[in-house]
C-alpha cells in the first residue's frame, strides 16, 4: 500500500538519504584504507585525495540530510550555526577542488614521472571527478534524480533544479 501522508514519505527519504550517504563515507574510506595497505604509498597519493574529498563531500551531504530530518521530526536544530557550517564547508571544497591537479603533480613526480594503470590512474580521476560532482550536486545544481518527481521535473523543465542546500544557503543569509 502507497503511504499517502507526504510527511510520512518526506520523513521516510530523508531518513534514507543521510543513511545512506552516511554508508557510502564509510565504504570509500574504508576502500582508501584497504587500498593504503596494500599498494605503495606513492602510487596511491591523487586516489586517496580524490576518496578523501569524496568522503568529506559525502560526509556534508549526510551532516544536511540528518539536519532537514531533524527539522521534519521536530528537533531543536540550531539553523544559524549549521548554516554558516555549511559555508565553511564550500569554502574548503573550493580550495580541495582546486588543489586537484597538484595533488596529480605531486603523485606525478613522487611515482617516478610515471602515470600508468599500476598505479590505479582512472580510479583516481574517477574518485576525484567524483568528489567534484558531489560538490556541485549539494552546491549548485542537484545532479541525482533517484525519484519520480524529481524525473518529472526534469523531464517537464529540461533543466537541472537548483540543489536543496544551494537554495537554503541563498535563501538564509546570515
Amino acid at each position: 500500500m502507497h503511504n499517502r501522508n507526504p510527511k510520512k514519505r518526506l520523513k521516510n527519504r530523508l531518513q534514507w538519504t543521510f543513511q545512506v550517504e552516511g554508508m557510502n563515507v564509510v565504504m570509500f574510506f574504508g576502500i582508501m584504507v584497504f587500498l593504503n595497505f596494500n599498494y605503495n604509498f606513492y602510487d596511491l597519493i591523487f586516489l586517496s585525495y580524490g576518496l578523501s574529498l569524496m568522503c568529506f563531500i559525502l560526509f556534508q551531504g549526510t551532516y544536511y540530510w540528518w539536519i532537514k530530518y531533524s527539522v521534519i521530526t521536530e528537533r531543536q536544530v540550531f539553523k544559524n550555526t549549521v548554516l554558516s557550517r555549511f559555508r565553511k564547508f564550500r569554502k574548503q571544497n573550493q580550495i580541495a577542488i582546486i588543489a586537484i591537479p597538484l595533488m596529480l603533480l605531486i603523485q606525478w613526480f613522487l611515482s617516478g614521472k610515471s602515470i600508468s594503470s599500476d598505479n590505479l590512474i582512472g580510479w583516481a580521476i574517477f574518485a576525484n571527478l567524483f568528489g567534484v560532482c558531489e560538490y556541485i550536486n549539494y552546491y549548485h545544481k542537484q545532479l541525482m534524480y533517484d525519484n519520480r518527481n524529481d524525473l518529472n521535473y526534469l523531464l517537464q523543465n529540461r533543466k537541472l533544479k537548483e540543489a536543496a542546500l544551494h537554495k537554503d544557503l541563498r535563501e538564509n543569509k546570515i
